[in-house]
């Protein structure tokens, strides 16, 4: 490869791919932009726009909701979920997001800014490994009073955050976005207590093992697709590794490999300016024709066809 190519991979690598913020996200609800804090945290109880996600894209926000009408289907990260009345759905920031189909659906749903999340005071000893061991499941079925409660919390923050700001906005905001998530905590732990499988210790190992390996591939999927390199980083034999994604997750590990390699590949197709010969570059491939039989092979289409799709 040429320098000035590797350069310009360089400079498009940084930034590959279009990211909704929440803004972006506040605009195409058709609301009005807003500076500062209320910029920063966005509470609505409002119809869904998922078809904009009808093609791969980020979402640069941590993101919690419940369902109140009609329904949606779609991806979180290759993870399959389904949005209906009475569903709590987590999204966490850069999670990429795919809608398979969308029937009115309506939710309550708050987005809070990555920078907000930092400043505020949460106890995540406690709940970043209930988060975790949810890690596999976007969205999940929950009792109308906790759909209602989490409601109530975010109708609180859709309150305050449609108003004018003031000396103590962030302390109130704050403290809803806090309030919620430990509501979010809460509902899990209940979650956990009806279904006591989920707990025992052989199902934990797996899932942690799953934790583990995804947030590899998550780092590595670019430059490595062997099953050898993720097992030896777990200190794992490929087998063992095999069989435990496949009873975790119903799928093999050569497959979660591929998903989020052609996952990516489609989302700069689509959101990129890269060419095809970049993306092929910088997803570690020879070339463009083994990068383009790559996809073919997957998809049952070109890049430049998958581009080309409307």
């Amino acid at each position: 490869m040429k320098p000035n190519s590797e350069s310009r991979i360089k400079e498009t690598a940084e930034a590959p791919i279009n990211h909704f913020t929440l803004q972006e996200l506040v605009s195409m609800s058709g609301g009005e932009n807003r500076s500062g804090i209320m910029g920063e945290c966005i509470a609505a109880s409002t119809e869904s726009r998922m078809e904009a996600f009808r093609f791969p894209c980020r979402i640069n926000a941590f993101i919690i909701g419940v369902g109140t009408e009609g329904e949606a289907s779609g991806l979180v990260n290759l993870r399959e979920f389904t949005i209906k009345k009475d569903t709590m759905f987590i999204i966490a920031p850069n999670s990429i997001l795919q809608a398979r189909s969308v029937d009115e659906i309506k939710a309550h749903v708050m987005a809070v800014s990555c920078d907000f999340m930092k400043r505020i005071n949460i106890d995540t000893k406690h709940l970043l490994p209930l988060l975790l061991q949810f890690a596999s499941l976007p969205s999940l079925e929950i009792s109308r009073e906790e759909s209602q409660a989490l409601r109530n919390f975010i109708s609180l923050a859709e309150q305050e955050t449609a108003g004018p700001e003031s000396e103590f906005s962030a302390e109130i905001i704050g403290g809803l976005i806090a309030g919620t998530i430990y509501k979010v905590g809460e509902i899990l732990q209940h979650y956990l207590a009806e279904h006591p499988e989920l707990d025992e210790p052989a199902h934990n190992r797996a899932k942690e093992y799953f934790t583990q390996f995804t947030q590899l591939l998550n780092e590595h999927y670019k430059q490595e697709r062997s099953v050898g390199f993720y097992a030896r980083q777990l200190c794992i034999t490929p087998k063992y590794l095999t069989t435990l994604i496949k009873r975790i997750s119903g799928r093999s590990v050569s497959e979660w490999i591929d998903n989020f390699v052609i996952l990516e590949a489609k989302t700069l197709l689509k959101y990129s300016n890269m060419s095809i010969q970049e993306i092929a570059y910088y997803l570690n491939f020879p070339n463009q024709s083994f990068f383009g039989s790559y996809f073919k092979r997957n998809t049952g289409m070109s890049p430049s066809q998958y581009k080309a799709k409307q």
